[in-house]
């Protein structure tokens, strides 16, 4: 049985989010707007057994994975994307930082990921060294990174819109509002960067490259020049 909530919506669209496997090009919804999603199904009265059959899972502990990142502060749930990449985080990623609880912490450790490329593992490792040990987040960070081989260098620029514009943003998909801001990016000449935009944050997220171009552009005009586009 069909949540009564989706009968409106798309259903395909929510599949299609759900079912790509690791791939996440071809994605119309986040794993947040997924979660949404369920959590509205949910309140309108449907089981967690409907919802799991509804989206075509074995069973409901997928369903509570979506469930379990809206506890993530809204300013951290922007970034979650359904893969790695340099500008997101990952949603195994995302489902690990919950269990940190403090959100000063979740924040210490979403910019640790976005500049530093924490895989899914790696994020566990600093979760579990917190909760465990009850050093500074900071630190069971750099204790992990200790672990690495390779140091890559990553360059981070995080910017807001405006009240106005998050309102209309709300009204895309995450998809959209990625392609809105890629069509930015190009037009400014940034340079060798991916990005992601959500309802009220966006980050830019590169290489060496990206950071001569933000140079190049000038820093100080970037989340000026970006929100005059994407707005």
């Amino acid at each position: 049985m069909v949540p009564t909530s989706w009968r409106g919506l798309d259903l395909g669209r929510l599949r299609m989010s759900v079912g790509y496997g690791g791939n996440k090009r071809g994605r119309p919804l986040s794993p947040v707007e997924v979660g949404l999603e369920i959590r509205k199904a949910l309140n309108a009265g449907a089981t967690l057994e409907e919802c799991a059959t509804a989206l075509q899972f074995k069973g409901t502990g997928h369903i509570g994975r979506f469930l379990r990142i809206l506890a993530l502060p809204k300013d951290i749930r922007d970034f979650v994307d359904w893969g790695a990449g340099r500008d997101a985080i990952g949603f195994t990623a995302a489902v690990e930082m919950v269990s940190l609880e403090n959100g000063d912490d979740q924040r210490v450790l979403r910019d640790a990921i976005l500049l530093k490329a924490l895989n899914s593992k790696e994020v566990r490792q600093v979760v579990q060294l917190r909760r465990r040990t009850e050093k500074p987040i900071s630190s069971c960070i750099n204790e992990t990174l200790g672990m690495r081989t390779v140091v890559e260098r990553r360059y981070v620029f995080v910017g807001s819109v405006t009240e106005e514009c998050s309102a209309k943003l709300a009204g895309l998909t995450q998809e959209a509002r990625n392609d809105l801001l890629a069509s930015g990016m190009r037009t400014l000449g940034l340079d060798d960067a991916t990005g992601r935009l959500g309802a009220r944050f966006f980050t830019l997220v590169g290489g060496d490259a990206f950071d001569n171009s933000m140079q190049a552009f000038g820093k100080h005009k970037i989340e000026k020049e970006l929100r005059r586009i994407i707005c």
